[in-house]
């Protein structure tokens, strides 16, 4: 378990009368919390305690980006997907995000990046969750000759494609992944500049 339920931030917010925790996993903890309202009701809210995570958008020097396909239990089928993963707890820390997106890039592509700009840091469904992803842009991609491998629990494919196949792929509905439409919006409309620093 990654946090005390006390160390949470949403069991921490004023708005929080009670906290009861239902489930504690590995990578995340269900609550079902007493919240009020600013109007003053107090309602039961089911909250996912997830800790924070990293994505990719991958470009390289032909401008291509990088997606993986992998098989995701929750929506019982292969996604295509920017890499990312969770940071790390290293000693009692969290790892830095940027060298989780550095370890991510390299264990799932086989790549690793000369530049590297961080992008905006995002809830994902913050209705019920708490996890905040991430996202960097990696550019001057070379290939990594003895790469990290793989997470044990992972089998990820990746591929690189150009703007018209990304086009094509989003219209048919192939990219069902919210933090990778994010991404590809972003770099489809060549706001790479506004967004990353």
């Amino acid at each position: 378990m990654e946090k005390s339920p006390e160390a949470i931030p949403f069991n921490q917010s004023p708005a929080t009368q009670s906290v009861q925790q239902v489930f504690a996993g590995q990578i995340l903890q269900a609550y079902v919390n007493q919240v009020q309202l600013p109007n003053g009701l107090v309602v039961d809210r089911e909250l996912i305690h997830h800790g924070p995570a990293v994505c990719v958008l991958a470009v390289t020097n032909e401008d291509q980006v990088v997606l993986v396909n992998q098989y995701r239990p929750a929506a019982g089928k292969n996604l295509y997907e920017i890499p990312a993963g969770l940071i790390d707890r290293l000693q009692g820390q969290l790892e830095e995000p940027l060298s989780a997106a550095q370890r991510e890039l390299e264990e799932e592509t086989h790549y690793q990046a000369g530049c590297w700009k961080k992008g905006p840091t995002f809830f994902v469904s913050p209705g019920y969750l708490d996890e905040e992803i991430t996202l960097f842009l990696a550019q001057d991609l070379s290939v990594v000759e003895d790469p990290k491998d793989q997470d044990d629990d992972e089998a990820v494919e990746w591929e690189v494609y150009n703007r018209q196949e990304i086009s094509e792929m989003l219209k048919k509905g192939e990219i069902v992944d919210l933090k990778t439409l994010y991404a590809l919006q972003i770099w489809l409309g060549g706001m790479e500049r506004d967004v990353f620093i």
